[in-house]
């Protein structure tokens, strides 16, 4: 298994260090619910710096391609992952409400600590950009419930229907 990095974040943005790696994502566990197999990597850069107020910050950008389940027919779902997150760091929980008076909207804030995971904080970043229910395109899907555009099937209910009437 490969060895943890951790980082410390304040550091790490003061000094204006750079990090890149791949991360499979079979090793990531709370992300395992969502994926119809382990197979896939993530390729991520984090980067040290400020934003224009001079406060600390990280950039983080992931992409790469999970095999998440979809929710019709619970089969496998390509799903590109695509992110670029900037993360002002904060000292203390009392920052987050200057950072809703003072801050714009295309940061969001986390804690700093000495001992920071990486890997912990690109799976935050992927789990917090996957949609909530995946699915396949209507028409796609292996899924028997809809019924498809053009096809002779009827519609389960359709004998009701008719007795309705």
């Amino acid at each position: 298994m490969p060895e943890q990095v951790v980082i410390d974040g304040l550091e790490f943005a003061r000094s204006g260090k750079s990090l890149s790696g791949k991360l499979r994502s079979g090793k990531l566990e709370r992300l395992q619910d969502s994926l119809a197999s382990g197979e896939g990597e993530l390729e991520f850069i984090l980067r040290g710096g400020q934003n224009p107020n001079g406060r600390p910050m990280l950039h983080l950008a992931v992409k790469g391609m999970l095999q998440l389940r979809c929710q019709r027919c619970l089969g496998p779902l390509a799903h590109p992952v695509d992110i670029a997150s900037d993360l002002l760091l904060l000292r203390d929980e009392s920052e987050f409400a200057d950072l809703m008076d003072d801050e714009d909207d295309s940061a969001d804030g986390i804690l700093a600590a000495a001992k920071m995971d990486v890997a912990a904080m690109v799976e935050d970043e992927v789990i917090l950009s996957l949609p909530y229910a995946p699915r396949h395109p209507v028409g796609e899907c292996g899924a028997g419930g809809a019924q498809e555009a053009g096809s002779t099937k009827p519609l389960p209910f359709s004998a009701l229907a008719r007795l309705k009437k």
